[in-house]
């Protein structure tokens, strides 16, 4: 019986914040929706895919309304959708459409170290990281 007090309160301790942390994937249909509205390139089974997405990542560089906290947001939920949506035509959207967010959110970065003078800071850290 003693083991059980212990326990209990062990338990709900472990519980409790694991249950807040759940996180509710979008449906396969929310999934679809949002990649039609945020103007992601369809999946064509006969080719052209890498051209349109690499077009799309260009696009997407260029389009500022979209800020990076965005483009880690929708990489993230494009993540979750490769894990609901079970038809591969979508998943491969997604996969593709990922892709082009993390090139833009690269290609944005590389522009701001430029801007601000950071490249050679970078190749020299790169080159000689820190020790842990």
């Amino acid at each position: 019986m003693k083991k059980a007090r212990f326990l209990l309160p062990l338990f709900l301790l472990c519980a409790i914040p694991m249950t807040g942390q759940i996180e509710h994937a979008p449906t396969p249909a929310q999934c679809r929706a949002d990649a039609d509205s945020w103007g992601i390139p369809t999946w064509s089974p006969f080719g052209q895919n890498e051209a349109q997405y690499d077009n799309y990542s260009l696009k997407t560089i260029k389009d500022r309304s979209v800020t990076a906290k965005v483009l880690e947001a929708r990489i993230a939920q494009l993540g979750q959708c490769m894990k609901t949506d079970k038809v591969e035509s979508a998943r491969s959207r997604y996969s593709y459409s990922q892709r082009a967010y993390v090139i833009a959110e690269l290609a944005r970065m590389a522009e701001f170290m430029k801007r601000h003078g950071l490249q050679a800071q970078f190749y020299q850290e790169d080159e000689h990281p820190a020790a842990p």
